[in-house]
């Protein structure tokens, strides 16, 4: 046992999100934590992790446990810093310059290139940061990692990518937060759905877990409309016989009468519990615009801020009403900067770029930029929306939300309820092409299939990014695809699917392989030109193996050591003149 918590109760502001919870985590634990939007699952690993206090209730932690905590944002302080520097920033301050080859090997491991080491954690794609936030995490050496949502962003190569290194790394102990199904399903083996207050535990993958839980569910209702049908009888008994007493002043038959209504009480009291559900409803609502056209691209050309690289051209494409697009590409292609110039050209108008005048804008931010500070739920809509007080009310309220929460701030909302306030804004507004940047990004499971159901019966334009493959695939209906530095238009969803697996299965012709080949033969024609060069690699590579040695072996990277002494062998072969 690695650490326990045991009746554990916490409150956040008015709401109640756990009373009486119990968890443990076991070494090499590999826990997938699910549920729905706002109950609490990141203020259950913030309590875990030992940086929120219960109300009430015990944490029992291993002596000497080391936690490291993944992120679900990139922390304001590293966002500035390039890659290499932001992940390094995560070994202790001693250590920073003498082991910044474990910050390297970590990347490395998830697929970062060296060229990629210098780039800014602002400039790196959504999925980039996430992956760069799980390095940081595994640079403090945890015993247990917790993880909040660290599938958002990523792209099919990225997800692989984490999911490839959480399948190698089979000594580590895990808690992970997530809403992708296929991740949970491929990388946890226990499954713990966090609902009503508490916990329900299976030692299954997600998909079974799911199945055992609405079986359990069903159960538990049928109990109850037993339950509740043999109460009825009692008391409809109960009140003959209490008629009859009073009716033949028979004292006896009002004695059974209060005996049985007693009963009836107690029966009730301990009557089967039936989940309540979260309550929570997605509801969006556009319009279809009256026209030819959206909005038409002529020989576009999209750059980096700054205007220092091309990301992408188009030469021709055209949206119509009542088209619902996916923007795909992979991370770092440019989709959602694409996706702020189409902003900015609705704003000021350009000639590559032309929107049909009555066309009015929603859009989702991947980021959920803006939605910060102490303005209640209430306020910020009202800010957003010139309408009536009574019709935010009446949307907040659609949306599950309690009355007593509409003031909670918005900054202290999590990253799936500040999602659900932004569909709430999107169901005021009601508009004629909503631009959707990642919108699956942070709801629950149940709201992904809910959100599909909506954004088809909105009948609104749509322009859609999104990681999520059932998703676009249940929604879209034209694909529009960058590659090679161009926006073009395919048949299918799997046209573009079966390219980026094909290209992930060529990358993954072993490191051991390809990379060891590659590095000795630029170190061994470097020899040729400078000695002194190639001495000083066996030295670093010596000194490589040496500290990785010296580190407990449940953190060693043997692969890497086979690595690293191959190139060694050839070095030396050379420089003996074997």
């Amino acid at each position: 046992m690695l650490l326990q918590v045991k009746n554990l109760s916490y409150s956040r502001g008015t709401k109640t999100l756990f009373n009486d919870l119990d968890l443990s985590v076991s070494a090499h634990d590999k826990i997938g934590l699910v549920g729905h939007n706002g109950c609490g699952k990141t203020s259950l690993l913030n309590l875990i992790s030992g940086q929120a206090e219960p109300d009430a209730g015990e944490r029992i932690v291993q002596r000497g446990l080391r936690i490291g905590l993944m992120e679900q944002f990139i922390p304001p302080t590293i966002s500035n810093l390039s890659l290499l520097d932001a992940v390094s920033k995560a070994l202790p301050t001693e250590n920073q310059t003498t082991e910044l080859w474990r910050a390297e090997a970590e990347l490395n491991a998830l697929g970062f290139t060296e060229q990629q080491f210098g780039q800014t954690i602002s400039e790196l794609s959504g999925g980039q940061q996430n992956l760069a936030l799980f390095a940081r995490a595994r640079l403090q050496d945890p015993d247990l990692l917790l993880m909040d949502e660290p599938g958002n962003h990523m792209d099919v190569l990225a997800l692989q990518q984490l999911k490839r290194y959480l399948d190698q790394a089979r000594d580590i102990t895990f808690i992970m937060i997530s809403h992708d199904r296929e991740l949970l399903d491929d990388c946890c083996s226990t499954t713990v759905f966090l609902r009503d207050l508490t916990t329900y535990h299976f030692k299954l993958p997600y998909s079974q877990a799911r199945d055992a839980l609405a079986e359990q569910d069903a159960q538990a209702q049928h109990r109850r409309i037993a339950e509740q049908k043999e109460i009825d009888r009692i008391r409809a008994s109960s009140k003959r016989l209490a008629h009859w007493g009073h009716t033949y002043d028979n004292e006896d038959l009002a004695r059974k009468a209060k005996t049985m209504a007693l009963r009836a009480e107690k029966l009730e009291a301990a009557q089967t519990f039936v989940s309540r559900g979260s309550g929570l409803d997605l509801k969006i609502k556009g319009q279809t615009l009256k026209s030819k056209t959206v909005f038409t691209i002529e020989n576009l050309q999209v750059t980096v801020p700054g205007g220092e690289r091309t990301l992408l051209t188009c030469e021709h494409l055209v949206a119509n009403p009542g088209d619902r697009i996916a923007l795909l590409g992979a991370n770092g292609t440019g989709k959602s900067t694409t996706i702020l110039r189409l902003l900015q050209a609705h704003k000021e108008a350009e000639a590559d770029l032309r929107f049909n005048p009555n066309v009015s804008i929603g859009y989702f931010d991947q980021e959920l930029a803006g939605i910060e500070g102490r303005q209640s739920r209430f306020d910020w809509l009202h800010q957003q929306v010139d309408l009536p007080e009574d019709r935010i009310k009446k949307v907040l309220l659609n949306a599950g939300i309690a009355f007593e929460d509409f003031g909670q701030a918005v900054g202290s909302l999590s990253g799936g309820e500040k999602a659900r306030l932004t569909f709430m804004l999107l169901a005021l507004k009601q508009p004629s092409l909503m631009i959707l940047d990642e919108p699956t990004n942070h709801i629950d499971l149940e709201s992904r299939e809910q959100l599909e159901r909506q954004l088809i019966e909105a009948q609104s334009t749509l322009l859609i990014t999104s990681h999520d493959r059932s998703f676009l695939q249940a929604v879209c209906n034209r694909f529009w695809l960058i590659r090679d530095l161009k926006l073009i238009q395919i048949d299918s969803l799997n046209e573009y699917y079966d390219g980026l697996q094909e290209g992930f299965q060529q990358k993954l012709v072993p490191n051991s392989s390809s990379n060891i080949t590659q590095a000795t033969v630029g170190a061994v024609d470097a020899f040729n030109s400078d000695p002194d060069k190639v001495l000083a690699r066996i030295q670093q590579l010596e000194d490589l193996l040496a500290a990785d040695r010296a580190r407990k072996p449940k953190f060693q990277k043997p692969d890497r050591h086979l690595a690293w002494q191959q190139e060694l062998q050839e070095l030396w072969a050379k420089a003996l003149g074997e």
